[in-house]
């Protein structure tokens, strides 16, 4: 597995874990992930690639840059945007392979063809 896919999957747990979650109060760190403990050195730069392209916000963005647990995390008005929009001809929705991903239901023989991409979908989406 190459660091872009480990990348993809961090991005996916933490999205499946704020779809799941909904909007209410808590925190968010690898251990509530649920993903294998060598992805845990993705972990604090997949959250601030999020936050600094508007798809999450947290209460404590600054803390979040300095390896500190998201406050109050949630999916962005344009989080919930782009995890709509459709980027496979079939259909497929950029939300629907990050669910897909986190369940791994999706496995990395496949992964090619669903992530040109995930990071592929969202920058892709990112300027729609």
């Amino acid at each position: 597995m190459n660091n872009l896919q480990k990348s993809e999957i961090v991005v996916s747990s933490i999205l499946a874990n704020l779809l799941e979650n909904g909007i209410q109060d808590g925190f968010l760190d690898f251990n509530h992930l649920g993903t294998d403990d060598t992805l845990e050195p993705f972990f604090y730069p997949c959250m601030i690639w999020l936050i600094s392209e508007g798809i999450i916000r947290c209460s404590n963005e600054h803390q979040v840059f300095q390896d500190t647990p998201a406050i109050n995390p949630v999916l962005t008005a344009y989080g919930f945007h782009v995890l709509g929009q459709k980027f496979l001809a079939d259909g497929t929705t950029v939300g629907f392979a990050v669910q897909q991903i986190n369940k791994g239901e999706i496995n990395f023989a496949g992964i090619g063809e669903v992530f040109g991409g995930v990071l592929g979908g969202f920058t892709k989406s990112l300027g729609s």
